[in-house]
């Protein structure tokens, strides 16, 4: 059986919610989270290499874009490699 704990979510940075327009007002509940500020994962987990634990990935070129990791599904959280011998 595997240890899950609730670990601080990554694409919203805990807050539960996003900003998806130019006002205060626009705020939707986080994908990732849905909302509630924190995703369960393995406690074996570590911060996502790719991401840094932002969840996110910036895809702009000349103004900022960002879409959820791949690597980590937005939760900024990780399995550690495994070495090979």
């Amino acid at each position: 059986m595997v240890d899950l704990v609730n670990r601080r979510c990554g694409y919203c940075d805990g807050s539960g919610r996003i900003n998806v327009g130019e006002s205060a007002a626009s705020y939707q509940p986080c994908p990732v989270c849905t909302g509630f500020g924190k995703v369960r994962v393995p406690s074996s987990y570590g911060t996502c290499p790719i991401c840094h634990g932002s969840g996110k990935k910036n895809i702009g070129e000349f103004a900022p874009r960002w879409v959820q990791c791949k690597n980590c599904h937005g939760t900024g959280w990780r399995e550690p490699p495994t070495s090979c011998r």
